[in-house]
């Protein structure tokens, strides 16, 4: 199943950083800074990343002022 911008994943799915790209518009790289910034939380199944889509979507709803390389407070 393929996921358009426009089209919200069901709660409590785990989407892959292609399918959170696609829905929020933002690059792969900017989606990895969130990580390292501490924004995103991601749940890791083996070397894989995967995001819980109601954290995306709250990131989405609540936006980032800035992204930092150090962790968020």
């Amino acid at each position: 199943m393929t996921h358009t911008p426009t089209q919200t994943p069901p709660a409590q799915t785990l989407l892959t950083v292609k399918t959170v790209q696609q829905w929020t518009q933002l690059s792969r790289t900017t989606i990895y800074r969130l990580t390292v910034s501490g924004h995103l939380h991601p749940v890791r199944i083996g070397r894989a990343l995967r995001f819980r889509r109601d954290e995306v979507a709250e990131l989405m709803q609540n936006g980032v002022t800035t992204i930092a390389d150090n962790p968020a407070p």
